[in-house]
């Protein structure tokens, strides 16, 4: 076979696991048999900085090359964690604290599926995972309709994790349909006629509903709760979830949630409060009730689990005329993420607020006496 410095090059590094010109040119002479120097090699090396950068990184680094086929084998159970870049990524993540705490078990697994997924689907190493490949991924993911905050937030993380320079210039951004329904808002009356229709359904779908509905608690953390974590507290009872799969966190219930959550359980003494109910089963019903009530919100409404969440907060800042502080507390979030999601007051609540408070500025002003400042000064 005549000698190809584009394909023999590359093809000897590899059958001689290095990147040596002098060997190289050796093994160009002996199969080949045509005499080439090690200075030809580093020279044509040169030429070509992206196959000798790619060699490198499989022959010095053991990672393997761009064209290199990934072996789906590890992306079998229990392989994918044990590549050096994931586990590595593993232990940064158990020792990074959120909010004082560690990251919660079920966070970790999360994002751990995500990459693997990311991995497996556009078949590349973890190793090898690079900016220039997470901009890709995002780019194909949205030209086929998803939406890409959650992998954008775990890619990132694992760059990071990595020592990737540019992990910083990935942009994470808010979930598809974030802030969407921001002034959706639905009489109190509909809603229970909604949950009313829901109890004939399925009593334990009615319970969940109503974690929901009373406290603002997510689908996920109603569906995830122990019994454990459930219990009395003088009038009220406490229910400990894990949120958003990091956050843990302890909400009051009144005794009419209570006492419907005692009902599910009924004897158990552990293990899941909704043991059986699924996300599905819970969407199926509550879309029908969507349907039902309020037809002409239904199409717009994407996740029909997210609506009691979402309600609870509309009524809670209404019945508290707009006090995002105290609706922040009492539903467990952030200021800002209340008034992203649910905090859009309508323009004739923002004029109430105005005749009713500006006035009494004015009359603050008017009745101030500094005399008894005087005295102090």
């Amino acid at each position: 076979m005549k000698y190809k410095a584009s394909r023999d090059i590359p093809e000897f590094a590899k059958e001689l696991r290095t990147l040596s010109p002098s060997k190289i040119a050796e093994r160009i002479l002996s199969k080949r048999n045509e005499e080439r120097t090690p200075e030809s090699v580093t020279m044509w090396f040169s030429d070509h900085p992206e196959v000798f950068d790619e060699l490198s990184k499989e022959l010095v680094q053991g990672i393997p090359t761009e064209k290199q086929a990934v072996e789906q084998s590890m992306f079998q159970k229990g392989n994918f964690q044990e590549i050096k870049s994931i586990k590595d990524w593993i232990l940064y993540m158990r020792t990074r604290r959120h909010k004082g705490k560690p990251l919660h078990p079920e966070y970790v697994k999360r994002q751990l599926l995500i990459v693997r997924w990311v991995c497996r689907k556009f078949e590349k190493h973890p190793d090898r995972l690079n900016f220039r490949d997470a901009q890709e991924i995002f780019l194909a993911m949205e030209n086929q309709g998803k939406d890409t905050c959650q992998y954008r937030r775990a890619l990132k993380d694992f760059l990071k994790s990595k020592g990737v320079p540019e992990w910083e210039k990935i942009g994470v951004g808010k979930a598809r349909g974030f802030g969407k329904y921001r002034t959706l808002f639905v009489e109190k009356s509909t809603i229970l006629q909604m949950l009313d229709l829901v109890k004939t359904q399925d009593e334990k779908l009615y319970a969940a509903d109503m974690v929901m509905w009373r406290n603002g608690l997510r689908i996920n953390a109603v569906l995830k709760s122990k019994i454990e974590d459930f219990k009395p507290n003088g009038d009220f009872f406490n229910l400990t979830v894990l949120e958003k799969f990091r956050e843990i966190k302890t909400f009051m219930l009144i005794k009419e949630v209570g006492n419907l959550i005692q009902n599910v359980i009924g004897q158990r003494k552990e293990g899941l409060i909704f043991e059986g109910l699924t996300e599905a089963r819970c969407g199926t019903v509550n879309r029908e009730a969507l349907k039902r009530f309020v037809p002409e919100l239904e199409p717009k409404i994407h996740n029909p689990n997210h609506f009691f969440r979402h309600m609870f907060f509309q009524h809670l800042l209404r019945a508290t005329e707009w006090n995002k502080a105290m609706c922040a507390e009492i539903g467990q979030c952030t200021v800002q993420s209340l008034d992203e999601s649910y905090g859009g007051a309508p323009e004739g609540e923002v004029q109430k607020w105005c005749m009713k408070y500006l006035p009494m500025l004015g009359v603050e002003v008017k009745e101030f006496n500094p005399e008894p400042l005087k005295a102090i000064l």
